[in-house]
């Protein structure tokens, strides 16, 4: 028997879900979702997505890349379910007014990856949605993979059952046998470690595409297909000219919260990055991956930042934290009971029952 760190026997994984779901569809079948959508329609859901799928993205990591057709099925199942979608500026501007209309949804997306220009933004066209895209600087202005995500999802593509390291580049040793999950881990921990490490940012790109020839994988993934890459400047500059909210990611997606220097720096580079790509106002923040301290909300202040968004799950009220704005990350491994028990405020009502939804900083999300 599976037992868990206290010796509990530890419910499966699978099971836990099959059965979290049968619950979630038993509430709305009985009215349910429709109490819990009239407590809370003061709330302000703020809706959080990453990537969208180029190519195999969304199996290698469900919670970063989402099919395109599911992220069409979503977006189709705001509208036709009456949610009154708001530009993030404005929607936090009435909520702190009071004025915010029942059921409001804000759209975000995170770093700003090519698939969310190919695949998302036309959908929000199509259907008139406004959208906020927080835009991390560094691998848009280079327009190359995203090093340590584009390292991971080689080793999950790979087509070899062995890999001797040192054949990739100087200084790396090792042969792995990538059969075995954990070996396959270490190895791709070893070669993100080495590039991140002791590599220039050519040659961490020299180093990737080495690594997809050794692990038969086609190199044009990671090139001409843009798997695991970025919008380009120009495109970021399309995307905000046709309307998108651009905002802050920082520039090399992290934020030294213990570090004034680095941390008004990071701001301060992305804020310079992209205002060469928008003329619109940068004044909203989104953490990258989620990791915050309130000892830096004073230097946000500093730098006129007006809202910074959390991965922590939850609504958003009056009475909340405008540095502390909670979201819901939404991704394949959601099933739709679980993303209309969010809209309808229903999983919102169990975390606060369960007094999950605490006032933790840096907490990490609740996936549920």
């Amino acid at each position: 028997m599976v037992q868990d760190a206290a010796g509990r026997a530890a419910v499966p994984v699978n099971l836990q879900r099959a059965v979290k779901r049968a619950v979630l569809t038993g509430l709305r079948r009985s009215g349910g979702f429709a109490a819990c959508r009239a407590l809370t329609r003061r709330g302000l859901r703020i809706l959080c997505y990453h990537g969208i799928s180029l190519a195999d993205e969304h199996v290698f990591n469900g919670q970063l890349f989402m099919r395109p057709a599911l992220f069409r099925a979503r977006m189709r199942r705001l509208v036709d379910s009456g949610f009154t979608v708001l530009p993030l500026g404005p929607a936090i501007e009435a909520l702190r007014e009071g004025r915010l209309p029942d059921r409001a949804v804000v759209l975000t997306f995170d770093d700003g990856w090519y698939g969310i220009y190919r695949h998302a933004l036309p959908v929000l066209a199509e259907l008139r949605l406004p959208a906020t895209l927080y835009v991390t600087t560094y691998y848009v202005e280079r327009r190359t993979p995203v090093f340590n995500v584009a390292v991971h999802y080689l080793f999950w593509a790979a087509r070899v059952a062995y890999l001797d390291v040192s054949l990739l580049s100087v200084g790396l040793t090792g042969r792995y046998d990538l059969s075995d999950p954990a070996q396959r881990r270490a190895a791709a921990q070893a070669v993100e470690a080495h590039g991140d490490e002791r590599l220039s940012s050519s040659e961490r790109q020299t180093l990737l595409l080495a690594l997809a020839r050794h692990l038969g994988v086609d190199p044009a993934l990671l090139g001409e297909q843009r798997v695991c890459g970025l919008m380009s400047p120009d495109e970021v500059a399309a995307a905000a000219a046709a309307g998108v909210d651009i905002q802050l990611h920082t520039h090399r997606h992290t934020l030294p919260s213990g570090q004034h220097a680095a941390f008004i720096r990071e701001i301060a580079d992305n804020r310079a990055s992209l205002g060469r790509m928008t003329p619109a106002p940068l004044i909203h923040l989104c953490y990258p991956s989620g990791v915050y301290h309130p000892r830096s909300w004073p230097w946000l202040e500093e730098l006129g930042i007006e809202t910074a968004t959390t991965t922590r799950p939850g609504l958003n009220y009056r009475d909340g934290k405008r540095f502390e704005l909670f979201r819901f990350l939404d991704g394949e491994h959601i099933g739709e009971i679980e993303f209309d028990a969010e809209m309808a405020g229903a999983l919102e009502i169990s975390r606060r029952l369960r007094g999950t939804v605490k006032r933790i900083p840096g907490r990490p999300p609740d996936r549920t």
